[in-house]
C-alpha cells in the first residue's frame, strides 16, 4: 500500500529556524514561503511544507506586520480546488480577506477543528462590500466542506443577485452549480455546469468545471458523454501539469467505477490521494478518495489495502464531525467489512435528510444486495423498488438502472436453468461472498476448476463477473 501520511515537524522549529529566510520583522515574504514550500514538497517533506505556511499565516493573523508582501497573492500556498486565488494584494500588506481566506482553507484541509474553520469562513464572508470572487470562492467552498450546504447556497444566490461583474458572476455560477449537485439535483447541476464549460471558462477553473460536470453526468448515467468530455479537454491521460488534478482523478475514478473498470478507478483514486498529500490535505470532506479507493480495492480482493484505507478515512471523518461525511464513509466501511445489512442500514439512515440523496440511494442499493445474500428476499426486493423509484424521480439514472437490473436478475430456480448442479453450487457460494480459494477448499476442488465453473456461470447468466453475482437476489441452488 502506498502511504500518504507525512512525518510531523519537530517541536519549536519555526519557519526561520528551518532555514526559511526572513523579511523584515522575522516574517518571511510570501514569495520566499512559496519557494520554500515547493522545495520541501520536492523532497517529500509534505507535512513540513504545510506547517511552514500555517505558521506564517498564524503570524499574519495574529497581527505580525509582513514586509515585502506587496503585489503578491496567496495562490500556491494552500490547496484550493479550482477557484481563483484571493485577489492580488495591494501595496502595503495582505488585506484581511486574503488572510482569512487562506486560513479558512488551510483549516479545512487539515480537518481537525470544524467549528473554528466555519467561524473563519463566516468572518471572511461577513466582511463589508464585495471582496472579490477569489475570497468568496474560498469562504463558500469551506462552508460546503463543513456541511453547511443551505448557508453556502444562500450565499451564492445572494451574490448572483448583487454582483454585476461578469467575471465574478461566472465564478459564483460555477460554484453554485457544484452545490446544486451536492444538494441532490444532478440534472440541474449538469445543465449549469455545461453552460460554464461552453462559455469557455478560464484556464484556472477549467479543470474543476470539467471534473464537476463529469461527476454529475455519471449520476445521470451519461457515461459516454462524460468520457468524451474528458477526452475533449485532454484529461484522459496522466494529467501531468494539469491544474486540479485531484478533482479530475476523483471524477474520472467515479466514471471508471460506473463502467466496471475497478482497477483503473483504484489507480485514479490513489493518484488523487498522492496529489492531496503534496498539499498536506487530510480532511476527507475535501475529497473522500480513501473510502472510494477502499471499495474498489475490496472488490479486487485487496482486502488489507481496503481495510487500511477505510479505517483511516473513517477516523478522519469522525474527527471533522460532518454527519453527511461520516455516513458516506460508514457506507464504504460497511461494504469493506462484509456488507452487514444493519451496518449498511445505519449508514443509509445517517445520510437521510442531510442533502445526501445520491449517497443515500447508493447505500440503500448496497443494503438491498446484502439482504439478498442473506435470504431476506422480500425485503431486498422492496428496498430495490424504493431505490429505483426514488432515483428515477430525482434524476439519478445510473442508480435507477442498477436497481432495475438487480430486480430483473432476481433469478428463480427456473430462471437459472442451463446451469449444471456443480455450477449452481459454486455460483451460490460465490454469490454469498466466498473467495475462489475458500470455495475450492470447501468443495475439494482446485482453484482453477472453480474459476472454470464460475466463468461458465457468468456466461450462462449473462453477467460480467463475481461483482454481478451479488445482484442475483435469490439462491441458485
Amino acid at each position: 500500500m502506498v502511504e500518504h501520511d507525512v512525518q510531523p515537524v519537530g517541536p519549536g522549529a519555526g519557519p526561520v529556524e528551518r532555514g526559511l529566510p526572513a523579511a523584515g520583522r522575522g516574517v518571511p515574504s510570501l514569495d520566499q514561503v512559496r519557494r520554500a514550500r515547493a522545495e520541501l514538497v520536492e523532497r517529500g517533506r509534505w507535512g513540513e511544507a504545510d506547517e511552514i505556511v500555517r505558521e506564517v499565516v498564524e503570524v499574519v493573523l495574529a497581527g505580525g506586520a509582513p514586509a515585502d508582501q506587496s503585489g503578491t497573492h496567496l495562490d500556491g500556498l494552500v490547496y484550493l480546488p479550482g477557484g481563483p486565488a484571493p485577489d492580488t494584494a495591494p501595496r502595503g500588506g495582505i488585506p484581511e480577506e486574503q488572510r482569512l481566506a487562506v486560513r479558512a482553507v488551510q483549516l479545512a484541509n487539515r480537518g481537525t477543528d470544524r467549528a473554528r474553520t466555519l467561524a473563519t469562513a463566516r468572518r471572511l464572508l461577513a466582511l463589508p462590500g464585495w471582496r472579490g470572487a477569489g475570497a468568496f470562492w474560498c469562504g463558500v467552498l469551506v462552508l460546503g466542506y463543513g456541511g453547511r450546504l443551505d448557508e453556502a447556497r444562500e450565499r451564492c444566490a445572494r451574490a448572483l443577485r448583487d454582483t454585476g461583474a461578469p467575471g465574478a458572476r461566472g465564478v459564483v455560477a460555477l460554484l453554485a452549480a457544484r452545490l446544486t449537485w451536492s444538494a441532490g439535483d444532478p440534472a440541474g447541476a449538469a445543465r449549469e455546469l455545461s453552460q460554464s464549460v461552453r462559455r469557455e471558462v478560464g484556464e484556472q477553473v477549467r479543470g474543476v468545471a470539467v471534473a464537476w460536470l463529469v461527476a454529475a453526468l455519471v449520476d445521470l448515467g451519461e457515461l459516454d458523454r462524460a468520457h468524451d468530455l474528458l477526452l475533449e479537454h485532454d484529461f484522459g491521460g496522466g494529467l501531468t501539469g494539469v491544474r486540479d488534478r485531484a478533482e479530475l482523478f476523483l471524477a474520472r475514478g467515479g466514471l471508471h467505477v460506473a463502467r466496471g473498470r475497478l482497477d483503473r478507478a483504484l489507480e485514479d483514486y490513489l493518484d488523487c490521494g498522492r496529489e492531496l498529500a503534496r498539499w498536506g490535505v487530510s480532511n476527507p470532506a475535501v475529497a473522500p478518495w480513501r473510502s472510494r479507493a477502499a471499495v474498489c480495492a475490496n472488490a479486487l480482493n485487496r482486502t488489507d489495502l481496503a481495510r487500511a484505507l477505510v479505517s483511516k478515512e473513517l477516523a478522519a471523518a469522525r474527527r471533522w464531525g460532518n454527519p453527511r461525511l461520516i455516513g458516506l464513509v460508514s457506507h464504504a466501511a460497511a461494504v469493506v467489512a462484509g456488507s452487514d445489512p444493519e451496518a449498511l442500514r445505519a449508514a443509509a439512515t445517517a445520510l437521510e435528510g442531510d442533502h445526501a440523496l445520491g449517497e443515500s440511494l447508493y447505500a440503500r442499493y448496497d443494503l438491498a444486495l446484502a439482504l439478498g445474500t442473506r435470504d431476506r428476499y422480500a425485503e431486498a426486493r422492496e428496498t430495490l423498488e424504493q431505490v429505483r423509484d426514488t432515483a428515477r424521480r430525482t434524476g439519478y439514472r445510473l442508480c435507477a438502472d442498477r436497481a432495475e437490473a438487480a430486480l430483473t436478475r432476481m433469478t428463480t430456480l427456473d430462471g437459472a436453468g442451463g446451469l449444471t448442479r456443480q455450477e449452481r453450487k459454486i455460483g451460490e457460494l460465490a454469490r454469498t461472498g466466498r473467495s475462489n480459494r475458500e470455495i475450492a477448499e470447501e468443495q475439494y476442488l482446485t482453484v482453477r476448476t472453480v474459476e472454470f465453473h464460475l466463468s461458465r456461470v457468468y456466461r450462462k447468466l449473462g453477467i460480467a463477473g463475481r461483482r454481478d453475482l451479488r445482484t442475483i437476489l435469490t439462491p441458485l441452488t
